[in-house]
């Protein structure tokens, strides 16, 4: 047994945990009193990027961010339904079509940011990309390009998205509340996280992208569709999670010099804006060829980062199930192919070519 004492090193990183989840937990709690959709997730993403802009050494985590998936992911389980398995069968053509709208963002984009605002070629392609986050900064790193341009517009991307999501989809056509299900009782409680987090960890450890969240979805759905257990996990379960979340989000931008960002802040929003307009275009006639509703087409074909768009979709009464589906589907073929997108680009420590 260790009885060794917390090191400074320890309770600096506690400290700092606490203060980003406090930020989170009063921005979330303020936007949540207003009536915003989604408003815990919004508001803590908000609380703590604010204050990560005003020089607070703000932190979540991996393994916290971690265990937030899994509530997550577990309680999303109860969408994955005999019903959903039925829907499944259209989904060939709205995945056909998500990879279209996938190459108009990046190529409409990518022009955009070269001929409207001057970009280079490099940090054009690579800010386009909508998604895989984590492979399009491991390639800047090796590329000749403007890697501060490339993370803002990145992080900017998903911030924008996680914010107005909600907005769109609530006000917009076919938004129908939907009573929330029950909680889980405790036995059920325990089985979904035990088949959740094993599902999870599986997933992760394969490399799926937003593993943790999809595995644990997938892990608690298979139980929920046998009918092994029954009900969600419990609001203020959910509520940490929200917050957790969020705040990872917002945490994102700590150490970021603000006028770095305002200098970002037009092109970035502009080439945001086209994908968010190009991924309802396509959504709108994916929504007409199978007759699955538009606001769920369209978050699916959203271009934000797998987990957020999914917890989207759950607190959002959609199904979870179909928008992770094509979220990693998506991601899977960026990660695959942005070598490819990025080819002929110049590179770190290579002359370049003419």
């Amino acid at each position: 047994m260790n009885n060794a004492p917390i090191g400074p090193l320890d309770r600096r990183l506690l400290r700092r945990v606490a203060e980003t989840l406090l930020f989170g937990v009063l921005g979330g709690g303020a936007l949540q009193a207003t009536g915003f959709p989604a408003g815990w997730l919004c508001g803590s993403m908000a609380g703590v990027m604010a204050a990560a802009l005003m020089g607070r050494l703000l932190i979540v985590p991996d393994g916290l961010r971690g265990g937030a998936f899994i509530l997550l992911g577990a309680s999303m389980g109860t969408a994955l339904t005999p019903e959903t398995v039925e829907k499944m069968e259209t989904w060939h053509v709205s995945i056909a079509m998500l990879m279209l709208s996938v190459a108009a963002t990046m190529m409409v984009g990518t022009q955009y940011l070269i001929r409207r605002h001057g970009w280079d070629v490099a940090s054009a392609r690579l800010s386009s990309v909508p998604g895989a986050l984590s492979a399009v900064l491991a390639i800047a790193s090796d590329v000749k390009g403007d890697t501060a341009r490339i993370t803002i517009s990145q992080t900017l991307r998903q911030i924008v998205l996680v914010c107005l999501v909600p907005v769109l989809l609530y006000f917009g056509p076919e938004a129908v509340l939907v009573a929330r299900p029950p909680d889980a009782d405790l036995v059920d409680l325990v089985l979904m996280l035990a088949a959740g987090s094993t599902g999870g960890l599986v997933c992760a450890r394969l490399g799926v992208p937003g593993g943790l969240l999809v595995g644990a979805l997938l892990g608690s759905g298979g139980l929920h569709a046998a009918g092994g257990v029954a009900g969600v996990v419990p609001q203020p379960l959910l509520v940490f999670s929200y917050v957790v979340v969020g705040s990872a989000i917002g945490s994102r931008l700590r150490g970021t010099r603000i006028s770095v960002i305002v200098a970002t802040l037009r092109p970035a929003l502009g080439s945001i804006a086209t994908a968010i307009g190009i991924a309802a275009l396509f959504a709108g006639a994916t929504s007409v060829l199978t007759e699955l509703p538009f606001n769920e087409v369209w978050l699916a074909f959203a271009p934000g980062g797998v987990e957020a768009m999914t917890i989207l979709a759950f607190i959002l009464n959609l199904d979870p199930s179909f928008v992770s589906a094509h979220h990693v589907i998506r991601l899977i073929a960026l990660m695959l192919l942005s070598p490819l997108w990025t080819m002929g680009l110049p590179r770190i420590g290579r002359p370049d070519n003419g």
